[in-house]
């Protein structure tokens, strides 16, 4: 393909200077009545439906685009558009985050009497909606815990967890917050680990499941032993339902009797 004719690509790029200021009186004098828009999901006829679709976008988006490139295909221009917003109305059924976005779009618009009277468009729709999924931030939330863990910062753990945490675990449930940073703060101190999350994902109701392999060394009297020094192995499956951004409850099913056996414990 040739680059754009001028006429084309100015007449696109008033277009963008008047989406961008929400200008709809101008956008309105560059779009044909018949305008017809072909967007997977999103399809609209006429001027005016796709004029209530453009307010829709920048009250729940904020969007501002950015032309990278413009490219002339007879009576047709392909654009290619980096937008960038904020999410301040529900899209996809998920309400507003405040969250900034970005993503990009190919589009290929029909010019017809000097106006736009039809597009095409592939948007990274999927790329939007993961940026506007609570799931990453779920599961970079749990990624976090780890390494406060791990590297032994529990006071740091207070602005992770919601207030009135629920820990439902069947080898030693605790009552709230700080007596889970003790039990922490034991462990660490008589079996010397590090934890590994070998699975995490997001699941629906909020929640992040993940499975966790612990390894360290038998360092303190533990379950009634002195120390050994041995080194020890043990798995966990746990799920942790956020709310607001903070862990509400637990469930926890660890290999207790594993560990217990490793150390010499006798079993039940």
């Amino acid at each position: 393909m040739s680059q754009a004719g001028p006429d084309n690509t100015a007449l696109y790029e008033r277009f963008l200077k008047a989406f961008n200021s929400q200008d709809y009186d101008t956008v309105a004098d560059v779009i044909g009545a018949d305008f017809e828009d072909h967007h997977p999901g999103f399809d609209v006829h006429g001027r005016d439906s796709y004029l209530q679709a453009l307010r829709t976008a920048h009250e729940t988006l904020r969007i501002h685009g950015e032309l990278a490139e413009a490219v002339e295909a007879g009576d047709r221009v392909v654009t290619r558009v980096r937008l960038t917003g904020r999410h301040t109305g529900p899209v996809f059924g998920i309400p507003a985050t405040g969250k900034e976005v970005t993503w990009t779009t190919t589009e290929i618009w029909r010019v017809a009497d000097g106006r736009l009277v039809e597009r095409w468009a592939e948007d990274d729709l999927l790329g939007l909606r993961d940026q506007l999924s609570a799931d990453a931030a779920n599961v970079a939330l749990i990624s976090k815990l780890n390494d406060v863990v791990n590297e032994r910062r529990y006071d740091d753990m207070d602005e992770l967890f919601a207030p009135g945490f629920i820990d439902n675990n069947p080898a030693w449930s605790v009552q709230d917050l700080e007596e889970l940073k003790g039990i922490i703060a034991a462990a660490h101190e008589a079996l010397d680990f590090t934890s590994h999350h070998d699975l995490i994902y997001a699941s629906d109701g909020g929640k992040v499941t993940i499975h966790i392999t612990f390894r360290g060394r038998h360092a303190g009297e533990f379950f009634g032993r002195p120390p050994t020094g041995k080194a020890v192995e043990w798995t966990s499956i746990e799920v942790y339902r956020i709310e607001h951004g903070k862990i509400a409850e637990r469930w926890v099913q660890a290999d207790t009797t594993g560990l217990m056996r490793q150390l010499g414990v006798p079993l039940p």
